[in-house]
């Protein structure tokens, strides 16, 4: 009974884990979107595009470590690397927005609106990355 418990409270607090990135990239994704002056129907198509571009970047991401990895056969100093990196990973989160923004009819982004997502995600995944762990 006991193990039962625990794991009734490790999934729970798996769901309230999950639930607070969506929540993160909901606020994030709909601040972008006011403040740039993005058009959307409503904030429930703003949620479906935070978790469909979540679902869309988990899916893409393994290609762009890929990409990034093949760059090491390259004999590139420490800056091309990082620019070829900063680029590559630019233009997989772009290709996610312009999926995601694809997919979802409801929603209005022209391709400076899905570069301006991918680039304030692109700042906030390096900012993350500096940070200690």
């Amino acid at each position: 009974m006991l193990h039962q418990k625990d794991t009734i409270k490790q999934a729970v607090q798996y769901v309230l884990a999950a639930a607070a990135v969506l929540f993160c990239y909901f606020t994030i994704i709909l601040s972008v979107f006011s403040l740039a002056g993005m058009s959307y129907r409503s904030a429930a198509h703003v949620l479906l595009f935070a978790v469909l571009f979540l679902v869309i970047g988990l899916c893409f991401e393994p290609f762009e470590r890929l990409m990034i990895h093949s760059f090491t056969f390259f004999k590139t100093g420490r800056r091309a690397f990082i620019l070829m990196a900063g680029t590559v990973q630019l233009l997989f989160l772009w290709i996610t927005a312009y999926t995601t923004d694809q997919m979802i009819h409801d929603i209005w982004l022209s391709t400076t609106e899905e570069m301006i997502l991918a680039a304030v995600f692109l700042i906030l995944d390096k900012c993350n990355s500096s940070l200690p762990s």
